[in-house]
């Protein structure tokens, strides 16, 4: 008696696990359910809006466009890997190293140049330096990235690498570097030449691997006007200053190239970039970013 009385302890125990275990696997499925509902809205609201393609608009006269979220997914493209004639453009890639240089300690922003009459009447736009003049790396930085300054692309280009033929060398290897794949570079200011071409893809990148690697120059691409040591400085984008979303990044003008700008535009924990090549006007280019960020970011500043 006392062996069955244990056997059907044993069983009764035995005939409980089974239901136990069913029990268990019910909780951690509704469990793993849960979670998984959670992590799904989650994603819906982190990818909102950068899931979704912009339709470019209708009256857009640039000839190449690329609109990247801040992850760098395409937004939107139009000819994004056809080489064109980048203009100013090109001193996003010249700063890049400038930066690099400064964050190697090959010089500091305190440092000075004086000018020399090659560097003040260098081709291209000019912020207006003269000869004999004593400038400081930051003056240089400012004049370079608000006013497009040819003449302080020269005296930083010289303070880099001693003659431009040195620096475009640099340029063409750090485009390697940084996977420019459809750029090649002949000088460090952006005129127009054969051998002088840039992808809006690859401004794109530039332009990410700029904020990324240098936040600082947003420091100065974001102000509508700046004065350093006496110097007044005045940025030649118009949308810095009047949207707030922007922080600037570079304009570009040449006769082959035409009106050319990529922007960086933030708003709240979003943030966007815009490569705009070969508007049919200097209004155009602004107006049409314009329209495009308030496409990204679902409506007007």
């Amino acid at each position: 008696m006392g062996r069955a009385g244990t056997k059907k302890k044993k069983t009764a125990r035995g005939n409980g696990k089974p239901g136990h275990a069913g029990g268990r696997k019910r909780t951690v499925t509704a469990a793993v359910l849960v979670c998984l509902c959670a992590a799904l809205a989650l994603a819906l609201v982190l990818i909102r809006p950068w899931q979704r393609r912009l339709q470019p608009p209708e009256d857009l006269t640039a000839t190449s466009l690329l609109v990247l979220d801040g992850s760098g997914g395409a937004m939107a493209q139009v000819e994004a890997d056809t080489p064109r004639s980048p203009s100013s453009l090109t001193k996003m890639l010249t700063l890049y190293l400038i930066f690099d240089d400064l964050d190697a300690g090959r010089f500091s922003l305190e440092d000075t140049v004086t000018v020399t009459g090659e560097i003040a009447t260098a081709n291209g736009s000019k912020y207006g330096l003269r000869p004999g003049q004593v400038v400081t790396v930051e003056q240089l930085l400012a004049g370079a990235i608000l006013n497009s300054g040819c003449d302080c692309i020269q005296a930083l280009v010289s303070l880099s690498a001693g003659n431009e033929a040195a620096f475009v060398e640099r340029m063409n290897q750090a485009a390697e570097d940084l996977g420019l794949k459809g750029s090649h570079f002949s000088n460090a200011t952006g005129l127009d030449a054969a051998d002088h071409y840039m992808t809006a893809r690859d401004l794109g990148t530039l332009a990410r691997r700029l904020v990324e690697d240098h936040p600082e120059y947003l420091d100065y691409s974001s102000q509508a006007e700046l004065e350093i040591g006496g110097l007044e400085f005045r940025n030649l984008n118009r949308l810095v200053g009047a949207d707030p979303r922007v922080l600037g990044l570079k304009t570009g003008t040449t006769r082959i190239g035409g009106n050319n700008l990529v922007t960086y535009a933030r708003q709240g924990e979003e943030s966007c970039y815009i490569v705009l090549l070969d508007s049919v006007s200097e209004t155009r280019r602004f107006a049409e970013t314009q329209e495009l960020l308030d496409l990204v970011f679902g409506g007007e500043s």
